[in-house]
């Protein structure tokens, strides 16, 4: 049976879920909605359930976001969601018959409430046995580097709702913290500009259009003006508009001070040897939220150390957390169960 048993990894994150399959690589990358009647009938989920959203004149459908600062906000969707993406990455039919090894990212400030939500959705949506590990530390395996050497290095893996801050040193978090910001606290940021500088209305799409390609957290990253079409505040008439990006950047510096703020407040309850260590070799981000133009130079001006972004940031989470799966003997597994 161990034969046939899968290693997988499952990011559940409250704007996307990510499964990688041990030996496919990432099979699932979708976004966490989930489209439901009102008499509980799902309707879509992920791609699917994001096309209906905002386009459909059926009062009776409503575009859940399951997942909610990384803790399940709502059971019965989220085991639905989870289940079918599940179904999606397992498409051998014997290999159905076995429930496989899951593997999941916590926040560093999950409660034991929430690990259990968590554990429970997951093994009703189909996994056998399940473990958990530090999103800072599968986002430092993912980033590629060596967590089991005695330096210090600091992560600060930006998800859509929560930032969490690590420093780790022999295959361990020396010292970590989680801050509410993420990707979807900048977009939130530019819809409130457009609010209220120009009485215009975005949607959610088109303030992540923007933050992805238009704006900068930091001065001269960006320098070119953009248009923006969008409704007025006022009559709901539609109307447009030229923008230069450094408009935007105290709104979006603002946001982002809090990272530094936690990255300061986890420096400080690390040892000052693993302290020297980070100055001299830097900050690694990851995450989908680290994409931010000009958010690395703003990081690095804010704490005095170098800061880099690191490869395909939003995918090392789930690709640490595969690795970390697949390094570990079923002896090994068996013995963390019994913990």
């Amino acid at each position: 049976m161990g034969t046939w048993r899968q290693n997988i990894a499952v990011d559940l994150g409250s704007s996307g879920i990510r499964i990688c399959v041990e030996k496919k690589g990432l099979i699932v990358d979708e976004p966490s909605l989930v489209a439901v009647r009102q008499g509980g009938e799902v309707v879509a989920i992920g791609g699917r359930a994001r096309i209906i959203e905002g386009k459909t004149d059926e009062g009776d459908i409503n575009i859940i976001r399951p997942i909610k600062k990384g803790t399940i906000s709502d059971y019965t969707v989220t085991v639905n969601m989870v289940g079918y993406f599940l179904d999606e990455a397992i498409k051998n039919p014997i290999r159905r018959l076995i429930k496989p090894d899951v593997i999941t990212p916590v926040h560093c400030d999950i409660t034991n409430v929430g690990r259990r939500a968590t554990e429970r959705a997951l093994r009703e949506a189909g996994a056998g046995r399940i473990f958990f590990v530090e999103t800072p530390l599968a986002a430092a395996i993912g980033a590629n580097l060596d967590v089991s050497a005695p330096n210090g290095k600091l992560i600060v893996s930006i998800g859509a709702e929560i930032t969490d801050i690590a420093v780790i040193s022999y295959d361990g978090i020396v010292a970590a913290t989680s801050v509410n910001v993420g990707g979807r606290s900048f977009d939130e940021a530019i819809k409130m500009y457009f609010r209220k500088e120009y009485k215009m209305v975005l949607g959610d799409r088109t303030a992540e259009k923007i933050k992805n390609e238009n704006v900068c957290v930091y001065r001269d990253v960006r320098v070119q003006p953009f248009d923006v079409s969008a409704f007025e505040l006022s009559g709901r008439l539609p109307a447009d508009k030229q923008i230069r990006p450094e408009e935007l950047i105290k709104q979006l510096s603002d946001v982002a001070l809090p990272i530094i703020e936690g990255i300061s407040k986890v420096l400080e309850n690390t040892p000052p040897e693993l302290v020297s260590d980070i100055h001299q070799r830097g900050i690694v981000l990851t995450g989908g939220g680290s994409r931010l133009a000009g958010l690395d130079v703003f990081i690095s001006k804010g704490t005095g150390i170098d800061t880099v972004i690191a490869d395909d940031p939003q995918y090392c989470v789930v690709k640490g957390c595969m690795k970390l799966l697949n390094s570990l003997s079923n002896e090994k597994k068996n013995e963390l169960m019994n913990e």
